[in-house]
């Protein structure tokens, strides 16, 4: 079939259009951060930050994990995962729960998740990009860390847990090293600059180190905070 001059450009379009709508249906997987329900929240050269939140009933697409996020779940629920071209794993995962990806399987992963539980699941994910120059002898952490219970070891993190009832604090301490701080909890705590300001779940503080600081609870309720020291 003969085309005129005329019909050209709309047939180009359209070949155009159809090679789009193929390209896109075919893809198998998105990069995390472009996952609808994993928003990038924060990222420099040193690290991604990711606040993902998972209404009830919600099946999120297929996703590429590069980093060894460590996840601080803020909100629990019963959800699973499914790895590309694998089986669905269940689990019920608690607020303060805490894990690394590759806790659970090798990177770079592929996979879904699904939340099949009544409440919305909700994760702060936090990843470093690359590794530290570890020639320094500088320790990540020095001075009074009572307080900080570590439950996390690993070479290049160290996770602490710290709870705090009404006016407890903890000692005294610096982070030479980049840290990350995720609260979980609502509350009141004593700022740096020696302030009193307020805490919702899901926030987060990441520093560069060469600081020192404590915890100190300044409200009337129970606070707990995860603090990430990168190594």
């Amino acid at each position: 079939m003969k085309m005129s001059k005329d019909c050209t450009p709309v047939y180009t379009l359209l070949i155009g259009m159809f090679c789009f709508c193929m390209s896109v249906s075919g893809a198998e997987w998105v990069p995390v951060h472009k996952e609808p329900q994993h928003r990038q929240v924060f990222e420099n050269e040193q690290v991604r930050i990711l606040d993902v939140e998972l209404p009830p009933g919600y099946v999120s697409l297929y996703h590429k994990h590069l980093l060894d996020l460590i996840y601080v779940t803020v909100s629990g629920s019963t959800v699973w995962a499914q790895p590309l071209n694998g089986q669905k794993r269940q689990a019920t995962v608690n607020a303060g729960d805490l894990r690394f990806s590759s806790d659970n399987h090798d990177l770079p992963h592929i996979h879904r998740v699904g939340n099949i539980g009544d409440t919305p699941f909700r994760v702060i994910g936090v990843g470093i990009k690359g590794e530290r120059d570890k020639s320094s002898a500088t320790p990540a952490l020095t001075g009074d860390i009572r307080g900080l219970k570590q439950e996390i070891e690993r070479s290049h993190a160290a996770v602490y847990r710290i709870t705090l009832k009404p006016g407890e604090s903890t000692g005294l301490h610096s982070h030479n090293l980049p840290v990350t701080e995720v609260f979980l909890t609502e509350g009141q705590r004593l700022s740096e600059s020696g302030e009193t300001v307020s805490i919702v779940p899901g926030e987060f503080r990441w520093q560069a180190g060469g600081f020192s600081h404590k915890h100190e609870n300044k409200g009337d309720q129970t606070v707990e905070i995860i603090e990430i020291q990168w190594r």
